[in-house]
């Protein structure tokens, strides 16, 4: 009987501190600020060069409620890298433009399906603005000096507008967080790297303070 009683008291005992530590996870994170710093790897093809990978940093802000929330985010990708543009000017047919860095800003709007304690995968969908630092035309002995034309098409080439997709999971202890997502943009032929291109990033979020007033 005392062993029956014992584990009855341990079993009640567990239920009231899972509880308490499920109540306390999701206080820790619904409806909140989070701001986050990252750093990763950007995936993409260059033109006439093949697959290349970059450096990534940038800062983030997630809102959260009970199912979903809203993400934001600022990047950059730092590299310096040459892709072949084809111009039927050129001797050879092609120029080659050296390009330095990638900015880009984030828009989405992601969900919460399920939660585990203090792990909360997550998915969205939304918009981004990326725009090339620089684009220089480099001139060899082979082509010609390219046309005033050609340099506008470069300058326009230099950004672009796209949806993403993102997926992702945070591992929160508290306030603090570990995260780890990918986002995904489709391929596009008016821009400089037009084909897929993948941001892999990890990084810790903070939650400073509710996103709502409390009664």
């Amino acid at each position: 009987m005392q062993k029956l009683s014992a584990v009855a008291v341990a079993v009640i005992a567990a239920a009231m501190f899972s509880t308490d530590a499920a109540a306390q996870s999701s206080r820790n994170f619904e409806d909140s600020w989070f701001w986050g710093a990252k750093g990763g790897i950007n995936t993409f093809s260059r033109p006439g060069f093949g697959n290349t990978s970059t450096a990534n940093l940038g800062l983030d802000w997630l809102i959260t409620r009970r199912k979903g929330g809203l993400y934001v985010s600022g990047d950059q990708s730092i590299f310096e890298r040459n892709i072949l543009i084809s111009d039927q000017a050129a001797v050879s047919g092609q120029r080659t433009v050296r390009v330095n860095d990638l900015r880009r800003l984030s828009f989405a709007a992601v969900a919460f399906p399920k939660r585990f304690g203090g792990i909360t995968p997550y998915g969205g969908i939304g918009y981004m603005i990326a725009v090339a630092g620089d684009a220089r035309v480099m001139v060899d002995s082979v082509n010609s000096p390219p046309t005033n034309a050609f340099l506008d098409d470069v300058d326009q080439l230099r950004s672009r507008g796209s949806v993403l997709g993102m997926i992702g999971v945070q591992v929160q202890t508290r306030r603090a967080a570990l995260f780890i997502q990918e986002t995904l943009l489709p391929s596009n032929r008016r821009f400089m790297f037009p084909s897929v291109m993948s941001f892999l990033e990890f990084g810790v979020r903070y939650n400073f303070g509710t996103s709502i007033d409390r009664p």
